[in-house]
């Protein structure tokens, strides 16, 4: 298009450079825009974020693992939202190496999975991930492999007396990998490797039937920051089990179990550990916890009646505006269960006394019904 006149390609020459000046300055905040997945995520602090995270990452049948617990690998784990890995690290025959409980399972050297995570922390620059290990050797093996993988330029480095960081400011500052160990063993110049039962707490792990799951703690301290919300059922040998994965994995007894554990103990689950990660809600159950809302569909209605609920998460109080509808509307307030919390006809409501978590808002106005999530902080 741009041959032609003297003139003519001038012209030519000055569109391309202001679309240059365009991708320049406007690209970088689109690229920002955004924090592992969502923008709603991005001023949320590292533990106020869940994180879909698998038990026993490594253990794919993707990867010819028997008795697996999981169906894909870390690669495709990572590129289908998981963000949290948990790896079993063991010396195997001198190389350190995952597997489950004995190499006649399947066995693989650790420091391929780490280049597969170093890979895909190079390719998406806005996601965060951790990576918690139930290790078998010492902290200077792991730092080896890290550094060899490429995965040191990525470490986060947690000051236990400081607030932990927002997910933007991991990203602009290129610390996006969080490592906790099970084995205390770093030494002054390893604070990156993060003793985990300094930092979380974790419901029970050994659970064999469904209704055996429970709120309880087991390891860490109820007032570390971080929350392990392990939901998996296993067989009695420790292996996974897709019968099981399908049932526990859905809608509603996920999010229901995970809402429930968190009022019941006042803790926001971090991390949403499970078997099969691709069965289920899973993602579901991540994206409801975090605030973030997937299914435009259902909130058509809203944006089409112009109607706007702010400041949406909210510390306390919560305004209804309705263009075009002057009279009162009646809201109802239910918890994530389905549970009524609240009616009430007034346009300032304040929801000060409620645990953090997400609520539906039901507004009724004249003959329509509009339905919106609201977070509180």
């Amino acid at each position: 298009m741009c041959n032609g006149s003297k003139d003519i390609s001038t012209l030519c020459l000055k569109f391309i450079f202001l679309k240059f000046l365009i991708a320049l300055f406007f690209c970088p905040i689109l690229i920002s825009g955004q924090c592992n997945g969502s923008s709603i995520l991005c001023n949320k602090k590292y533990d106020d974020v869940a994180y879909l995270t698998t038990h026993n990452a490594f253990n794919s049948s993707e990867d010819n693992f028997s008795l697996p617990n999981q169906n894909f690998n870390i690669s495709n784990q990572l590129n289908d939202g998981v963000r949290g890995l948990m790896i079993d690290v063991y010396d195997h025959s001198g190389v350190t190496s995952v597997y489950h409980g004995s190499t006649i399972l399947g066995s693989e050297p650790l420091i391929d999975y780490l280049i597969d995570i170093d890979s895909f922390l190079v390719n998406n620059p806005n996601e965060v991930v951790t990576i918690i290990l139930e290790c078998y050797v010492i902290a200077d093996t792991i730092e080896t492999l890290i550094n060899q993988s490429g995965l040191d330029d990525f470490l986060y480095t947690h000051d236990p007396s400081s607030s932990w960081p927002t997910l933007q400011e991991m990203i602009d500052n290129n610390t996006r990998l969080v490592v906790f160990s099970d084995v205390d063993d770093a030494s002054a110049s390893q604070q990156w490797y993060h003793y985990v039962w300094d930092y979380a707490v974790e419901t029970h792990y050994s659970v064999h039937h469904q209704k055996h799951f429970s709120c309880d703690f087991n390891r860490g301290d109820s007032i570390n920051d971080l929350f392990i919300f392990n939901h998996f059922v296993t067989t009695p040998f420790g292996t996974g089990n897709h019968i099981v994965a399908v049932d526990v994995n859905a809608n509603p007894f996920f999010i229901n179990r995970a809402q429930e554990c968190q009022l019941a103990q006042n803790k926001f689950p971090n991390f949403i550990t499970v078997d099969f990660y691709d069965f289920g809600n899973t993602m579901d159950v991540v994206n409801t916890l975090n605030g973030v809302i997937t299914n435009v569909d259902e909130f058509a209605e809203l944006s089409n009646d112009n109607i706007r609920l702010f400041p949406n998460p909210t510390k306390d109080i919560v305004t209804i505006e309705i263009d075009g509808f002057h009279n009162k509307a009646i809201v109802e307030i239910f918890d994530i269960s389905g549970r009524l919390l609240m009616t009430t006809d007034s346009s300032t409501i304040d929801i000060k006394g409620f645990a953090k978590g997400i609520y539906l808002f039901k507004v009724q106005y004249g003959e329509k019904i509009a339905e919106l999530k609201v977070e509180k902080e």
